[in-house]
């Protein structure tokens, strides 16, 4: 009974202490869209893996071993919001509190000008991660972004964008994850239902050990 009373204790502390322990939203990879690139070429889409470009003329690319190569974890297939020119995506996110997370590359042999890639909510820039760019070296260099948490109140457009020079080179986005994150009064629920469970335990210990005598 005691070691199981210490197990509640402990996940109730294990949960407390790790809020970000949340449930995936979504993860684009962009692997199997229809219409998406074979080895070696770019196909430029309206809608990839759950978002959609602004406009006809502006595109989402989607390229496979074109220029640079995709990241170690990334598949075959990544976004390049800047096909002839500065081009955006988007979905619409629920209500509830996220974090989010991508990868994201500078264009091989392209100047930080024209490599930035911003996020928004709702056309307001989400900081962190903000906005974000480097220089392209000779090969893609891809790093993993991740944003602060954050909250919305009613359903809201989660936009990807290209930002730099417009001029159909511009940074690459792969990977992209949202996570919901439990809210505090929901972890506090959670944590009280253990103590409740703990208690009804030490009083039924309680009441065995009367009996018994």
């Amino acid at each position: 009974m005691y070691k199981a009373l210490c197990a509640i204790a402990l996940t109730g502390a294990a949960i407390a202490a790790t809020p970000a322990s949340a449930a995936v939203v979504f993860t684009s990879t962009f692997e199997n869209v229809p219409g998406g690139p074979t080895n070696g070429t770019f196909t430029n889409v309206l809608t990839a893996d759950g978002w959609t470009a602004a406009d006809a003329s502006h595109p989402i690319e989607l390229q496979n071993h074109v220029a640079g190569n995709p990241a170690p974890t990334g598949g075959n297939v990544f976004v390049e919001l800047d096909s002839s020119q500065n081009s955006s995506m988007s979905r619409v996110i629920e209500a509830g509190t996220y974090q989010l997370s991508f990868l994201y590359s500078p264009r091989p042999g392209v100047d930080a000008n024209s490599n930035g890639i911003s996020v928004f909510l709702n056309d307001v820039l989400l900081d962190p991660p903000g906005t974000v760019t480097g220089t392209g070296g000779n090969q893609t260099s891809w790093s993993t972004i991740t944003s602060g948490f954050f909250t919305v109140d009613a359903p809201t457009t989660l936009k990807f964008a290209a930002v730099g020079t417009s001029n159909s080179l511009g940074g690459y986005v792969d990977n992209i994850t949202l996570n919901a994150v439990p809210e505090p009064a929901t972890w506090a629920m959670m944590i009280a239902g253990f103590g409740l469970v703990g208690g009804a335990m030490r009083r039924r210990t309680v009441r065995t050990a009367v009996t018994y005598a």
